[in-house]
This record gives structure tokens, sequence and C-alpha cells, in this order.
């Protein structure tokens, strides 16, 4: 492609003239200097803690000789400079462009909040592919469309990777995608040029806030806003209380879900299910007047929240009724309330709540289930601020009968003292606790001491599979753990 191509639509200043850039090949783009090679654009992006500006003599001795900066720098003689305001914004405007718009060429949702954005994007994976519109997934898990399964370093990918994706989504035959949208990568700018058909507003509440992250909750929220201003019509849960702030930020049309306030979807007559193996949530949902009865095979209020949203999403794109309906009465998700098989009478729960909020509904949510006990294992992230490690553990004092405390992400931290920051908050408690630093004998020691009625719940990693020690991310695999533990046991009473 043309530079002169790569740069249409953007506002910039450059050191060459239009028929040089004509004359300027660039079948690469890259912000970091270690990727860069002939024939290559690099984006010096001005970093938390890194300025790109500082690697651009490095990426030209690789190769590149066109550069986006953002002020004017002392470049080789034969180096192209494309001066910007805001060479965050620049590198999404030219990765659309140099992918060729792809995310044009497909429906596009986006799926903001604090909760639930897995749950709903992998919904709207299974439920729109059964119903006959071919749709993928990028998120937390990963990215998936057809047969392909690849990984993601962040929720939402930065801009070139992103737009790479949803090309060969496209190419792939993909017709619609489902895609997680952080607060972060809005902040970074990594959406700015995906052209959204749908948003879709969950929850919020107070995380991702620190010196890494954003400095203050009206930050983090008014970042969460901005999906609404890219996005052609928006479905927004109006049970949430900073749905107004969504709605009054929007330029998009809106649509509401609720099960608690009159809405355009609203949810009535919600009972609990439980089998042996599967906890789920039957319901009706009302549009117009008109109620369906409704089925979902996962637990909770926040289950039925999730599935108000894929409802809608679904009928705005004009899917059969009963086909979304069928669809969505089977879709799970890895890692999110997952009910893992187990010893008969025992109920074994795997899930990501990693943050007291989502540690609390999950909870609340199996109590609902009347178990005989609540086990929880647990742990918190190192790291980060130890106001974390007492709301997890305010909540598992509150609301469990036995605590587990153990390893999670501790990173250069000593696992320890972040168990002992947790159990500050069980001291006025009735709820008993065990601290076991290693991770797979805590899940052992949860499942053998559950009786008939108990559920235990392993939180804080759902489908990750590895553990952050010393900045390495180290393989470790949650549910092969947990039906390593299971197997034993079950071997144990056998024997």
């Amino acid at each position: 492609m043309k530079l002169s191509e790569l740069l249409t639509g953007l506002e910039y200043i450059s050191n060459r003239d239009m028929d040089q850039l004509k004359e300027c090949e660039i079948d690469n783009i890259c912000y970091d200097s270690r990727k860069a090679r002939k024939n290559g654009i690099f984006v010096a992006i001005k970093g938390e803690t890194v300025d790109g500006h500082k690697y651009v003599d490095s990426a030209y001795q690789k190769g590149c000789r066109a550069f986006v900066v953002n002020d004017n720098m002392d470049l080789a003689e034969d180096a192209i400079m494309i001066i910007v305001d805001d060479s965050r914004n620049c590198l999404s405007h030219i990765s659309a462009n140099f992918f060729g718009n792809p995310s044009k060429e497909l429906k596009v949702i986006g799926v903001t909040g604090t909760k639930g954005k897995t749950t709903i994007t992998n919904y709207l994976k299974s439920v729109l592919t059964k119903s006959g519109l071919n749709t993928g997934v990028i998120g937390t898990n990963g990215v998936f469309y057809n047969d392909y399964e690849g990984k993601t370093i962040n929720t939402t990918p930065e801009s070139y990777e992103l737009h790479k994706t949803i090309r060969e989504m496209v190419d792939a035959g993909v017709k619609c995608v489902a895609m997680e949208v952080s607060s972060g990568g809005l902040m970074m700018e990594r959406v700015n040029h995906v052209d959204f058909d749908i948003g879709i507003y969950t929850n919020l509440s107070p995380d991702h806030i620190g010196p890494k992250e954003h400095p203050t909750f009206e930050d983090y929220r008014d970042c969460k806003s901005r999906l609404f201003s890219l996005c052609r019509h928006g479905i927004i849960n109006i049970d949430d209380d900073h749905a107004s702030y969504m709605i009054d930020k929007a330029t998009c049309d809106i649509e509401t879900f609720s099960i608690k306030k009159p809405s355009d979807y609203r949810a009535e007559d919600i009972s609990l299910t439980r089998t042996k193996t599967s906890l789920g949530v039957d319901f009706k949902y009302i549009r117009d007047g008109q109620a369906s009865q409704t089925h979902i095979a996962s637990p909770g209020e926040f289950s039925v929240y999730n599935a108000l949203a894929v409802i809608a999403t679904a009928n705005y794109l004009g899917i059969d009724k009963d086909k979304m309906l069928s669809a969505l009465a089977t879709a799970q998700v890895d890692g999110r309330v997952e009910v893992i098989p187990s010893i008969p009478d025992i109920t074994v729960v795997l899930d990501y709540a990693h943050n007291g909020v989502s540690l609390e509904n999950v909870l609340e949510t199996l109590l609902k289930y009347k178990p005989r006990r609540l086990i929880c294992v647990f742990g918190s992230i190192g790291g980060r601020s130890v106001l974390r490690r007492k709301e997890l553990g305010d909540v598992a004092a509150k609301l469990c009968d036995i605590s587990i405390l153990t390893t999670d992400n501790p990173d250069d931290e000593d696992p320890m003292n972040i168990i002992n920051d947790i159990e500050e908050s069980f001291v006025d408690s009735k709820c008993q606790v065990l601290k076991i630093v290693d991770r797979s004998q805590a899940i052992l020691k949860g499942i053998e001491i559950a009786q008939p009625g108990d559920m235990v719940i392993v939180a804080g990693k759902g489908h990750e599979k590895y553990q952050i020690i010393h900045g390495e991310r180290v393989f470790y695999d949650e549910k092969a753990e947990v039906l390593k533990a299971i197997e034993i046991v079950k071997d144990r009473q056998d024997s």
C-alpha cells in the first residue's frame, strides 16, 4: 500500500510532499521497534512508562523509513516524518486503512461494562452462529471463529492486531464479531476506527483504578461511555446506577433491558433450576407486550441480565426468535460460573471472579440455590492495592462457611503476605479459614472437605491458564487441576 493511501482521512504534517508519499510503499506497521523492518512505518507512542520516540533510531536501523511522531524530530535525510497530534489515534486510523477497513464488511458488536463482557460475547457467538449468522469473538478468553482459536494479550487488542484479526475473520467467511471493549481499550484509543453496529452496556463498579490504569472512577466511567459515541445502536442495562450517564453521553439510538423497571426488554417470573450437573434459570422476557418463555444454563440474576442483552441484540439483527431461544438454552462459557462434573451431591463451580464485587455477585447467586455449606477457594493478585484484598476477604468472610486462601498471580510479592492481608477480614467472622499457598493443594482441600449438599467455588482464574510469577506467565490450567482433584477424592472414596 502506498503511504498516501495509508494516511487517507488523517490530519498530519509531513516533511515530504504528496507525490513523494505516493511513491513510498508500506507493507507493515509497527509500534514496537523490535518488529521494525524494511518498507515499514513505525508509530512512536508516548506510553505511561515508555516513550516510543526514543526508539525511532532503532526502527530506522532495522529498515523503517517512515515514522509517525507527535513532534518534529531530527531524523535521517531519507526518513519520512508524519507529525500528528495523537499517535495512538493515528495507529488506529492507519491500521484500519491498511487492512481495508474490515469492520465495515461485517456486523460488529461491542460489549463494555465491569462484569458480563466475556459471557455476553461468548453467548452471542453461540446463539448467533447456531441461528445462522456466523459469528466470531474477540476478548479475554482469546479469538475464536470457525475452527480457529487464538490468544490475546489484552481483552481488547491493540488497534493493529484488532484490525488484522477482523480482516482475517472477514476473509474466513465470518459475518459478525462480538468483541469485549475494555475501558483500557477505549482509553488507549484501540477501537477508534472500528465501525460498531451495536454497543452493549452491562454495569459499572469500581475496578481497574490505580497508577497503571484509571486515576479515578470518573475517568473509568467516562472511558466506558465512549463506546456509545462509536456505535449506531446502544443496548443498555437501565437497572445499573450509571446507565443514565451512558445514555446521556450516547450519540446513537438506545434500547434498554431490565428486570426491575419498564424497558424495551424486561424479564419476569424468574426461577432458579438445579440438577446434579447444572445450575440454571427460567424466566419470561417481555417485548412489546409479548411474553416468551426462556431458559439459560447459567445460574443467577446476573445471567438473566446477560441473556436479555443477547436477546435484544439478536432481535435487532433480525434473528429468528425460536432459533435464538433454543441456542440460548444451551449456551455456556468456560470459567464463568461453570459447573464441573463432580462427586454425587457436591457442586463444584469454576469462576473468574477476582474482585470484591464479582465475588459477591457469584457467592450470593450460589447461596440462592441453598447449599448446605459454601466453600470458597481464592486469592488475590500481587502488585495491586491492599483494598482489593480486603474487599475479597470481606465478601468471603460475610458469605462463606469455609474460605481457603491461596495463591493467585502473586507476581513479585510473597504469596503468604497477600494471604495474610486477606485473612485480616476474617477476625470477627464465623467463616472458617484455611491458608494453603499451593493453589492445587488448596483446590484439593476444598473438594476433600466437601460433604453432600455443599458447594465448592474455585474463584479468580476461570479460563486463565497461567499464574503470573515474577513477571512471567507460568502455565497453570485451573479446570484441569479441579478435575484432577475430583478424581483424587473419588479414588480415595472408592478404595
